[in-house]
């Protein structure tokens, strides 16, 4: 099995948490058999963890954390190190990773991603035009991208990705509602080994529209989740996203679609603050990321938690060894 990991933006806390989380991987069991390579410069690379004056060794084709010796993939663009600086040499180099990464992996020359943070708004600058990585890898697909976050049994997708809100009520059509409860439910079913998975819909407006007296967008949806119910998904809703949460009902369900971006990652980066993994669904591979960005903050200072890559390193090493294998095991839902 092959994993791949893109660099980044290497002004960021993207790398450190990478080494941390191998290191606290040495042993485990789940990375025997694994090959993992990392797309990035050399020279990016030694400079980075040079400066964080961490123990890991860089060759020209490989990079040696504790007991890992990790195939490095070199980049063309070398990109000094400008700790928590918008650089548009190192987002040239987080592109050319990017590149090399979905090549490999349409080219089923790897089974998995695990992709660093990026620096978005440099990206644009250099012409990139995709909201997010989630639409990068995506993009030769027909059908839109999900993207699902994870920690433990705590699982919020969204219907909507990148979107500003202003153009979400349009996007949420009852198409895409239905096409997004069906991708979801196949997922948990192929994924997570869930048979008949509990899916929760949230609603747009407040107090999930009032029964149209805050908003009609959630009367359009009720026929939609009705003729799913009929065809034998389980897909409840619409509620209103803040009681819902509140009262902890999530726990009721194998996973809560959202509407929009920040109505299902507030909830989730209150209840997981560093055990967040992000996945893309839709894909003809995994792609795993850490939830959470560059750090700029505290890039270069060595204090960043690794935790949520660690778990993004195994999801991705999960998910494809599910692929690999075709398991026949079946987790049934909490409901």
């Amino acid at each position: 099995m092959r994993i791949l990991c893109t660099i980044g933006d290497c002004n960021g806390i993207g790398l450190e948490v990478w080494a941390k989380a191998l290191l606290a991987l040495e042993g485990h069991r789940a990375l025997r058999g694994v090959r993992l390579s990392l797309i990035a410069h050399p020279r990016t690379v030694a400079e980075y963890f040079r400066a964080l004056a961490f123990p890991v060794r860089v060759e020209q084709t490989a990079v040696e954390v504790g007991s890992f010796r990790v195939e490095l993939l070199p980049c063309p663009t070398y990109a000094p190190i400008r700790w928590g600086t918008p650089d548009p040499t190192a987002a040239r180099q987080a592109w050319e990773a990017l590149d090399s990464a979905r090549q490999l992996l349409y080219q089923r020359a790897a089974d998995a991603v695990v992709t660093l943070p990026i620096t978005k708004h440099t990206l644009r600058q250099l012409g990139w035009r995709f909201p997010g990585q989630t639409e990068f890898f995506a993009d030769p697909v027909e059908h839109s991208p999900m993207m699902l976050f994870v920690a433990g049994t705590l699982r919020i997708a969204l219907a909507t990705t990148h979107l500003p809100l202003c153009q979400v009520p349009d996007a949420l059509t009852p198409e895409v509602l239905r096409r997004t409860v069906v991708d979801l439910s196949r997922s948990l079913q192929h994924d997570f080994r869930i048979a008949t998975p509990r899916i929760a819909v949230l609603g747009i407006n407040p107090h999930a529209g009032e029964a149209g007296t805050l908003g009609t967008e959630e009367l359009q949806l009720h026929p939609v989740l009705e003729q799913l119910r009929a065809e034998g998904y389980c897909a409840e809703g619409p509620f209103a996203a803040d009681a819902f949460f509140a009262r902890r009902r999530w726990r009721q369900y194998d996973a809560v679609l959202a509407a929009y971006h920040d109505q299902g990652l507030i909830p989730f980066k209150l209840l997981a603050p560093t055990r967040g993994v992000n996945i893309t669904l839709g894909l003809p591979f995994v792609r795993t990321s850490p939830a959470h960005g560059t750090a700029y903050d505290i890039a270069g200072h060595g204090r960043a938690n690794p935790e949520s890559m660690r778990r993004a390193l195994l999801m991705a090493i999960r998910l494809a060894r599910y692929r690999i294998c075709h398991q026949s095991v079946v987790y049934h839902s909490r409901g």
